[in-house]
């Protein structure tokens, strides 16, 4: 199976990555990213590419012949409200992972295509929350499920982490500080709410290469199957839910 991956520099991409050079049902990565960088050199990254892409809100035809045929996409890519203006904000966060989900939607072979949005906790589609991340992230979610009833071979998911550490291979300052924080995080915080990098990634996998079908009813799924929260991802990877 070809799968598209954004984001995989960061926290959470980067434990999708390992996750989609480890799982046997994924065949081929393409990568996209604004730069070059190094793959996993503990792992077999023979089957990942980088294409090197700046305008996330283009895709010409020349970036979809490279990726023809992918069967889904992990969008990992995000940033910090607090880096950005606002306006950038929701540039990245809502007009990116939405133009990608147009452009690839007919790219499959198979009928459908699946498009695993990772979201967070407090996303709010209504958009009451006050905090402008729930908002935009809300707005994004929203907008992808409707794409997915003009769009017939678009099968969305919407993945809410809780807070996420960074990966046991991440050797930066920014990576030693988290490692440092989180045991004392995790102490204050129920398990339910706490998703390792690996843990979002393995769900990420599986919803990306299943059916397109929704996830069965159960703990932390809402919208007819179709979001996952924190406790719905930890499930699905095969850890307990509760608190």
């Amino acid at each position: 199976m070809h799968i598209i991956l954004t984001g995989a520099t960061g926290l959470i991409g980067s434990g999708t990555l390992r996750q989609c050079l480890s799982s046997p049902n994924i065949t081929r990565v393409s990568i996209l990213s604004r730069r070059q960088f190094a793959l996993p050199d503990d792992l077999d990254s023979s089957k990942a590419t980088i294409i090197v892409h700046e305008k996330y809100d283009e895709y010409p035809p020349s970036l979809l012949d490279m990726v023809k045929g992918a069967d889904g996409c992990i969008w990992a890519q995000g940033i910090s409200q607090s880096q950005v203006s606002k306006e950038e904000y929701i540039r990245i966060t809502h007009d990116y992972p939405v133009a990608a989900a147009k452009a690839f939607s007919t790219l499959s072979d198979k009928g459908h295509f699946n498009f695993v949005y990772v979201s967070g906790e407090g996303a709010d589609p209504t958009e009451k929350t006050w905090t402008l991340f729930g908002k935009i992230k809300g707005r994004t979610e929203l907008a992808l499920r409707t794409l997915s009833s003009s769009y017939s071979t678009l099968s969305v998911y919407n993945i809410r982490p809780g807070m996420v550490g960074a990966p046991a291979t991440d050797s930066s300052f920014k990576g030693k500080v988290l490692k440092a924080a989180v045991p004392l995080l995790t102490s204050l915080t129920p398990s339910s709410y706490i998703s390792p990098p690996d843990v979002v990634g393995k769900a990420a996998v599986l919803l990306v290469s299943g059916d397109g079908k929704p996830v069965p009813p159960g703990v932390g799924v809402e919208d007819e199957g179709r979001t996952l929260r924190c406790s719905g991802i930890r499930r699905l990877a095969g850890l307990s839910a509760e608190c």
